[in-house]
């Protein structure tokens, strides 16, 4: 019983555990999404984008917004 239950605190420890590379992915990820807000001319904004643009896309999973200005004529 006790092998048993020693087994099973092993195999909960071990993948409970967060590898460094699961960080390192969700950083790629939101470096790839702050990179595309740019390329397309867009800047990052906290909550409601500015009245004089637009909302894209998230930069990041917080409250950062990918806001574009509106071309006025």
């Amino acid at each position: 019983m006790r092998t048993l239950c020693s087994l099973l605190l092993i195999c909960c420890l071990l993948f409970s555990y967060t590898t460094p590379a699961v960080g390192d992915l969700k950083h790629l990820i939101l470096k790839a999404q702050l990179t595309r807000c740019y390329k397309f001319g867009g800047f990052c904004h906290y909550n409601i984008c500015p009245g004089n643009s637009r909302f894209m896309s998230n930069c990041h999973p917080e409250n950062l917004r990918c806001c574009k200005n509106i071309k006025q004529f």
